[in-house]
């Protein structure tokens, strides 16, 4: 049987001879027979898998390559070709087979592995748990094309589950996909997140709970983990449905201890054209997609389901929200992940007006921002419900501020579980959690926490602390004062070249060696934030802190490559590769024995008699200078190549004194930087203080007195 080539990078190559990526580096390079990329770019080449396993065994650099690992390597070869749903979809179909007939002997050829991805396909139609019929139509659409690829997989696939089991083959594989976050091709949710919010909704006593955009189907596993016995799915791509299906079937075959799901899956637009017939289901969960502009405003404008209002064309996430509540039973609760901005758009006022005043909307609950998917924002989740024609209207809406918790789970399931014990008793917490009255909410229908969670108040700020800030900064102001720089009395540099000074680029110095540039270039394998390799631990200096003047703010392990990484010397120079100003800096001895980022050029003068280190910087940190430098320029940030510039080679006892004159004005920007922070605390401590004086009084007064106007 002929397979298609699997090919790895670098890094890959790394984790599978077990070394680290600099390693491959020193073998590529040191070793003539290592196999030649074929494909990928020159700063991140490609290899032939089948290549590189042979050279490590014939090196006795590694064993046989893991079974589970070259399944990876192959399924990350197909990805690109078919794409990452099919390709997963395709190898879950092979081990579920594999899973239900152990005794089925492995092809050896494509016309083999065609009839036996047939008989898959009638196996997964017939999946323990599906409803009868739909798992068929899943797969109907899927035309998967064996190449020499898809052969590849399947095969790596079929030694993987014989030496592994297929189950436990297929649930690494979809784990290491979803964990792959945004490069998943789709935003997966946490399986702690789905888990919560199942929580919220409970397990419905009767009917099913819903997911009309179900993806892979962490939801629907979480429901079934809960205790639900019956799910509902339905999405737009037909590999992710036949995922999520594969996913649930999957678990009704684990242990035999697990209460199997029924589970029934549909593809299909789920706003235009529904699976399910509505208020079926006996609760919803789900992560709709988020800012859909596509979502239907044009055909659905007649759709029975805008009971509280049409959806504008931007705002397809209320959309999502009716269409759940009107699948679901009244008095079903729902609850849905939402970004932040559908709680406050003008757009949607009036809807989320409405969903207040007829009961619908129940809880607006606010994340950690980034803690749901790949996404940074702070996500929110809002727990809803079908109301019932005799339903009285609650009397406030629960608001959560759960941002500041590493992992929410735990206040979150705390707080709506004392909620919905006793809502007319809920107990607030400043600055976390509290029932707003509606009138309060209705009149912006603004449903964003923060707005009715004002932090809880500081303490004051004491006279003495105050006192001390103020003391410092008039310090600070007075040497200021005596480190303001003199003009000296010297030629201006721009006029050295016509005055017949000699003038020498950078560049040519460094040739002659009287002086070194040195750019960290940022290795493979493990970094620090700014992207250096590392073995120990180090200080590191950034462009952050050569700009702002502050010592080595990063810390990581050290550099393995000394001879690329040097450590800064007192009297060298650093200078930002990009920045919005040039600014060069003079190391000090607080700064000796730190490194420099890839981010920073590093410049050593060698011969100091030839050149003034203080007066190289200067004239870098000039106009004349930097525009030398400038060498490329965006809408933010100007890029920096040192080595364009010409520096005046005047006497080296003049260069000394304009050198001092440079050294002056550093020490005046410290100062100057140093009074501007301090006067920020002054400022910041002083409005704390009134602010802390004003709430005092605010609380000694007679909350009936009107407010002055």
């Amino acid at each position: 049987m002929t397979t298609g080539r699997v090919e790895v990078t670098a890094a890959d190559i790394a984790r599978i001879a077990d070394v680290k990526p600099t390693a491959v580096s020193n073998w590529r390079k040191r070793h003539d027979d290592f196999p030649c990329p074929v494909g990928g770019t020159d700063r991140s080449p490609r290899f032939d898998l089948a290549e590189v396993e042979a050279w490590l065994q014939q090196q006795g650099k590694a064993r046989r390559i893991p079974v589970a690992e070259r399944l990876w390597q192959t399924f990350e070869s197909v990805r690109g070709s078919s794409g990452a749903e099919d390709a997963l979809a395709l190898t879950g179909l092979l081990l579920l087979h594999l899973r239900l007939h152990p005794e089925e002997s492995l092809p050896r050829d494509k016309a083999g592995f065609s009839r036996l991805k047939e008989r898959a396909e009638r196996t997964f139609a017939r999946a323990p748990g599906g409803a009868v019929g739909s798992l068929g139509q899943l797969v109907t659409p899927l035309q998967y094309d064996l190449g020499s690829l898809q052969l590849s997989l399947l095969a790596a696939a079929a030694e993987a589950a014989a030496s592994e089991g297929a189950e436990e083959t297929f649930g690494h594989l979809c784990e290491r996909f979803l964990a792959q976050g945004p490069r998943s091709g789709f935003g997966a949710t946490p399986p702690e997140l789905a888990n919560l919010m199942v929580a919220l909704v409970g397990t419905p006593a009767a009917g099913t709970i819903l997911d009309a955009s179900c993806g892979s189907g962490t939801f629907l596993l979480a429901a079934a983990e809960a205790g639900s016995r019956r799910v509902q799915g339905q999405e737009l791509s037909h590999s992710l449905a036949v995922l999520a299906a594969l996913r649930l079937a999957f678990r009704n075959i684990g242990e035999a201890d697990t209460a199997p799901v029924s589970f029934d899956i549909h593809t299909g637009d789920f706003l235009r054209r529904p699976a399910f017939p509505r208020a079926r289901a006996g609760a919803a969960v789900g992560h709709p997609p988020f800012a859909d502009r596509g979502w239907g405003y044009d055909d659905l404008t007649t759709d029975p389901s805008w009971v509280y209002g049409i959806p504008p064309r931007g705002e397809s996430e209320l959309a999502w929200i009716q269409h759940a509540l009107a699948h679901t039973l009244p008095g079903a609760p729902v609850a849905l992940l939402m970004p932040p901005a559908v709680a406050s758009r003008p757009s949607g006022r009036r809807i989320r007006a409405e969903l207040l005043r007829r009961g619908a909307l129940r809880a607006v609950i606010s994340l950690p921002a980034g803690y749901a998917t790949h996404y940074s924002l702070a996500l929110q989740i809002w727990v809803l419900r079908h109301p019932r024609a005799d339903d009285p209207v609650p009397d406030g809406l629960l608001v959560v501020d759960a941002g500041a918790e590493a992992d929410p789970r735990r206040l979150i399931a705390k707080t709506w579980a004392e909620y919905t014990a006793r809502p007319g008793g809920f107990t607030p917490t400043p600055g976390v959690a509290r029932i707003v009255p509606l009138i309060d909410v209705l009149e912006d229908a603004d449903v964003s926490p923060r707005r009715y969670l004002p932090q809880p108040a500081a303490p004051g700020v004491s006279l003495e602390a105050l006192a001390t800030t103020r003391s410092a900064f008039e310090d600070s102001l007075k040497t200021l004062r005596s480190r303001l720089p003199s003009v000296p009395g010297l030629p201006d540099l721009t006029e050295f070249e016509q005055a017949g000074v000699r003038t020498v680029s950078l560049a040519e110095l460094a040739k002659s060696g009287a002086v070194v540039l040195r750019r960290p270039a940022p290795a493979e394998g493990s970094r620090t934030s700014e992207g250096l390799p590392h073995h120990g631990e180090a200080r590191f200096l950034t462009a952050r802190d050569v700009v702002e003047g502050r010592p080595a703010s990063e810390s990581g392990p050290n550099p393995e490559d000394r001879l690329q990484h040097q450590p800064v010397r007192a009297g060298d120079i650093l200078l930002p590769v990009a920045t919005r100003t040039v600014v060069a800096r003079v190391a000090t001895d607080e700064d000796s024995g730190a490194y420099p980022a890839p981010t920073l050029h590093h410049i050593r003068v060698t011969d100091t008699e030839l050149l003034d280190p203080w007066f190289l910087a200067g004239y870098l940190s000039s106009t004349e200078g930097g525009h030398q430098a400038t060498s490329t320029t965006s809408s933010l940030h100007t890029r920096v190549d040192p080595r364009r510039v010409r520096v005046p080679l005047l006497p080296i006892e003049r260069q000394r004194a304009y050198g001092e004159a440079f050294r002056t004005i550093a020490e005046f920007t410290r100062a100057l930087r140093a009074a501007h922070d301090l006067g920020q605390d002054l400022a910041r401590n002083s409005t704390d203080a009134v602010a802390a004086a004003l709430r005092g009084a605010d609380t000694a007064a007679d909350d009936t007195m009107p407010l002055p106007l």
